[in-house]
């Protein structure tokens, strides 16, 4: 994996290469040194190849009396695009637009797309690799420690280490067979829906056991096994740490257990139900309740005081210094409050408008689920939200270490997203006019590279501090400012350079014209 992990093949559409030390002198060596170049492979840093490949447009690129022609920046899209960075090593290239397309990743991995069918993307901090085929359905991922393959819904292979550093492996093939293993054989799995299923931590479970569901299932649950057959009508429990018992034929009898702690019993299921609550040692307040659905219900104890009329219609529970919850008419009406847990009052008036306030969060609704805003504070930070739904969305987070993500949409027209580190610069963001994808960061991973070229009139990205860029479709118009030195480019009319000293416009992509007090490089002469 760590050999896949280090290739480095920039962009994968190979025709001919430069590595940092064996760079073109770009028209200043005969076409045939193309050829030569070898292709090796390097991990990280800066000698990693760089595809230049159709990439620079060799015949371009042939000496003319000595003089070099190729810019940095050739735009003759949709056949051919390339912009390269100050060591004439590609940045961005493209050819046959959309078809083709390759970037060097703001971490200086490779971003190379077959669109919309294919994306290879490398990791460098990571050592990852990652292709993606058929987005979002198929996706291949290698990491030292971790492999990870899927077609949807047909086939997943997940092979990793887990906490205790042993190999763990998970696959599914179609969602009816799938199984699993790890190297200490304390997670071997295996299930074939309905037929057959012996599976760990499945759903909430630590482990759910089937045979010829749902006539047979046992599942097991912090120290209680419940053996249901057939589901989820006939069941009864063992307690492994407690003597817990729990046995029911639904609808008619149901019985739940545990001394010192609850006793349950139903009849007629859901009509009829009778208990005890809370009888712990510690808390020293059993609460008895009974139930005849839907007329009239009650719980009641020393500090609880609990009614409920002609269900849903009237609802009250309270407890003695602790918190208060009632229901009109649910759910339209709903109130509570909780002084002993971070000071949590809420109510609505379903579905016009509903609050929630509490000592680490503020949220307001209107018209839900369609207008609402909300603010809460939370371990890693704080977070602030604006819907409009549909059309418009507003999310604010921002770290304890002052670093922040800001993103805004106006559905469908547009978005603009901006990441600042602690000391409030701009270090990424990107934005798109229009953008119609209705969702945003893990359920919008890959879907703009692969589909956005459908639907983007215009886009920028800030890939770093000092990199942005905006492309208008096809490239019709782009510009790049990345270091202090800018590149802008209109297909076959001209391309720009410019950097503080000047800059050099070249008619026709070609002819250059010096302006603003830059000088020529020696090769351009």
């Amino acid at each position: 994996m760590a050999t896949a992990a280090h290739e480095r093949g920039r962009g994968g559409f190979v025709t001919a290469v430069a590595t940092s030390e064996n760079r073109l002198a770009l028209g200043s060596a005969p076409l045939d040194t193309l050829s030569s170049v070898p292709l090796t492979t390097r991990a990280g840093g800066s000698e990693r190849n760089r595809l230049t490949a159709v990439v620079l447009l060799s015949g371009l690129a042939a000496p003319t009396g000595g003089c070099a022609l190729m810019p940095r920046e050739l735009n003759l899209s949709p056949i051919w695009f390339h912009r390269l960075d100050e060591n004439h090593e590609p940045l961005e290239w493209d050819a046959l637009w959309p078809l083709l397309h390759y970037e060097r990743t703001p971490e200086g991995g490779d971003d190379f797309r077959i669109r919309p069918f294919y994306r290879r993307v490398t990791e460098p901090a990571l050592q990852a690799v990652e292709h993606q085929f058929l987005w979002p359905l198929g996706r291949i991922r290698t990491e030292p420690d971790e492999t990870y393959h899927r077609l949807f819904p047909f086939w997943s292979w997940r092979d990793r280490e887990n906490d205790e550093g042993e190999r763990d492996v998970d696959w599914y093939l179609t969602p009816l067979i799938y199984g699993g293993y790890s190297s200490d054989a304390r997670e071997n799995y295996f299930a074939f829906l309905p037929f057959y299923a012996d599976i760990p931590q499945f759903l909430t479970y630590s482990r759910f056991f089937a045979v010829m569901f749902p006539l047979f299932l046992q599942l097991d649950k912090g120290g209680h096994r419940h053996t249901l057959a057939p589901w989820p009508l006939v069941a009864w429990s063992s307690c492994a740490e407690a003597e817990h018992s729990w046995y029911r034929v639904l609808p008619l009898f149901s019985r739940d257990a545990e001394p010192g702690r609850f006793d349950r019993t139903w009849l007629l299921w859901p009509f009829l139900a009778w208990g005890t609550e809370n009888l712990d040692v510690e808390s020293r307040d059993p609460v008895k309740t009974f139930w005849l659905w839907p007329f009239w219900g009650h719980r009641q104890s020393r500090d609880v005081d609990g009614w409920t009329v002609a269900w849903p219609f009237f609802e009250k529970t309270s407890k003695r210094d602790h918190f208060y919850k009632l229901n009109l008419f649910w759910p339209f009406f709903h109130y509570y409050e909780n002084r002993a847990e971070d000071n949590v009052v809420q109510w609505w008036l379903w579905p016009f408008v509903g609050h929630v306030r509490s000592d680490d969060q503020n949220g307001w609704s209107f018209l839900w689920p369609l207008i609402w805003w909300r603010e809460y504070d939370d371990p890693e930070g704080r977070t602030q939200q604006e819907w409009v739904l549909p059309f418009f969305w507003h999310v604010r987070r921002e770290a304890r270490d002052g670093s922040s993500h800001d993103f805004t949409k106006l559905w469908p027209f547009g978005h603009h997203t901006v990441i600042r580190d602690p000391d409030g610069r701009k270090i990424g963001g990107d934005w798109s006019l229009p953008s119609p994808w209705p969702w945003r960061e893990g359920n919008a991973y890959g879907v703009r590279e692969a589909y956005g070229w459908l639907w983007e009139l215009i886009a920028g990205w800030r890939r770093g501090p000092d990199d942005n860029s905006v492309d208008v479709a096809a490239r019709l118009f782009t510009r790049r400012v990345r270091n202090g030195k800018a590149t802008a480019s209109v297909p076959f009319l001209f391309n720009l350079e410019e950097d503080e000293h000047g800059g050099t416009l070249r008619l026709f992509q070609f002819i250059p014209i010096p302006f603003g007090g830059g000088a020529m490089t020696d090769q351009e002469r």
